[in-house]
């Protein structure tokens, strides 16, 4: 999310297109605080795909996950060759398509990304020719505010990154903009028409519990992919996907981005550290971790034992992120790329550890759907879409659970309170977002409990609603017990009568 300042120092970075941040002017130079020695770090895994991928692009994911990449929480995938376009190319094509549109910006100021300052915002953006003029320029102004140590400008750049990142007083402010989060569907998408690899069809395939949903139904920048333009330091702070959703991240074209990743086995370590470090500032901004504007370094995350993967993304590499994998990053010059997350089967035990996880964070992270909308639009839709017989098995016994769950939740309001009124939705297509819990600030898509005394809508799983002496209850419900004891029978059908 792009935040808008308030305060006075952001203020004067509100800046027009042509403006661009000077070099410094220290003449003396002294040895950067971190040396190469410091960035000796573990590579992600990589694999080299062919276009057969892209027949079948969860086939991969399953065999990611059945040999055991979902330890390392993110693979790089590299493309063959002939399907990556020339940058010249590319960005001529992006530009034509961008039609003088005008992209806002986040404007991060490297030296208090260590403070967790929220980003400022240019609202009169740039058009791509005026964000690659910005780039262009900083980069040939910029210079090293320290002593150089390699000759392989990528390291270099990642040593004094760091370096201000973590000593930012004793560097002059390094300022940079970032058009992040710009919707496919609005803007534009990178790739050309039948180009292998294209992100917006990539949840239609077979296994994607994402192919269910048609164009009114999808959910920007989940399942509809999101465009980057970056320039050199442009970064993204340290967060996870929504739900612990996996992700496609692709370079289309330009300079090098570098990914850092933490295994989903120390996401828990990682966020009591993130609180213990950021104890003072999460007072002031409870929700600091979810505006994905504070930077850690990786030195000092495994310092305090947690290890850090590494990897260069270049055009024609695809990063894959699995789970609860905790990722940051920064680019090394104007490039672009193209994201956009996805929902294979594996993923479904990943959303109760996401639920769970907000809830103990005190429901600070809104969730963004409903995982009861998702499966009963598989089920309803059983005969169009395409599971394999593995993962009919996994939406079985993942809706069998939420089934058993919310029955039980069920009967115990209808034995908790007297007169109890069961009323079944008029509209049972309604939209899952019509009805938010007063507590927990969740959609409630099958069911909720209503206090015609207070007015209170509240999730059947809170099961006490109010403080009302003589509360009058109603349970809504969109599906009867019956209803869904027969969805669960047509998952067991398909799965019994399709194919190993």
């Amino acid at each position: 999310m792009i935040h808008s300042s308030k305060n006075t120092k952001k203020s004067k970075k509100q800046k027009n297109c042509d403006d661009f941040t000077d070099s410094h002017s220290k003449l003396l130079l002294e040895r950067f605080p971190y040396t190469i020695n410091d960035f000796q770090l573990k590579d992600v895994p990589v694999l080299k795909i062919d276009r057969c991928f892209f027949a079948d692009p969860f086939k991969t994911i399953d065999e990611l996950y059945t040999k055991g990449y979902e330890k390392f929480g993110i693979v790089k995938l590299i493309l063959p060759s002939d399907l990556i376009v020339p940058n010249k190319k590319f960005f001529t094509l992006l530009e034509t398509k961008l039609k003088g549109k005008r992209m806002q910006t986040r404007i991060q100021t490297l030296n208090t990304e260590r403070a967790g300052e929220i980003f400022g915002s240019n609202t009169v953006g740039f058009t791509i020719q005026e964000y690659m003029n910005l780039a262009n320029r900083f980069e040939c102004n910029h210079r090293l505010q320290g002593l150089r140590e390699v000759s392989n400008q990528i390291r270099q750049n990642e040593i004094e990154f760091w370096s201000i990142i973590d000593y930012p007083t004793r560097y002059e402010d390094i300022e940079v903009e970032y058009a992040a989060d710009l919707l496919a569907t609005k803007y534009a998408t990178g790739f050309q028409e039948g180009q292998l690899g294209n992100l917006n069809r990539i949840n239609k395939n077979r296994n994607s519990i994402f192919q269910v949903l048609q164009e009114k139904n999808e959910m920007s920048g989940i399942s509809v992919p999101w465009l980057y333009l970056g320039m050199k330091y442009a970064n993204f702070c340290w967060h996870k996907e929504d739900l612990n959703l996996n992700s496609m991240n692709y370079m289309h074209a330009g300079a090098a981005k570098t990914w850092y990743a933490i295994p989903p086995s120390y996401s828990d370590k990682f966020l009591q550290y993130f609180n213990q470090a950021f104890e003072n500032e999460r007072k002031s901004n409870p929700h600091l971790l979810y505006d994905i504007t504070c930077q850690i370094s990786p030195i000092e995350l495994i310092e305090n034992g947690i290890p850090i993967l590494r990897t260069d993304q270049q055009p024609g590499e695809l990063i894959l992120t699995l789970g609860a994998t905790y990722h940051a990053g920064f680019s090394h010059g104007f490039n672009c790329s193209e994201a956009v997350n996805v929902a294979p089967t594996q993923w479904l035990k990943e959303f109760d550890k996401a639920i769970q996880e907000y809830r103990m964070n005190g429901n600070l992270k809104k969730v963004s759907f409903p995982l009861e909308w998702l499966l009963c639009k598989v089920i309803l839709m059983s005969e169009v879409v395409k599971f394999t017989q593995q993962s009919w098995q996994k939406l079985f016994e993942k809706f069998k659970q939420m089934m058993e769950l919310e029955i039980s939740n069920r009967n115990f309001i209808l034995n908790l309170y007297d007169n109890v009124k069961l009323i079944e939705f008029v509209n049972k297509q309604e939209k899952y977002d019509r009805s938010v819990c007063k507590i927990c600030s969740n959609y409630m898509f099958l069911s909720y409990i209503f206090c015609g005394k207070c007015i209170k809508k509240v999730c059947i799983c809170h099961q006490s609603i109010c403080a009302c002496a003589t509360p009058q209850i109603s349970l809504y419900i969109r599906y009867s017990n019956i209803e869904l004891q027969t969805m669960l029978a047509t998952l067991e059908s398909k799965l019994k009568t399709t194919g190993s």
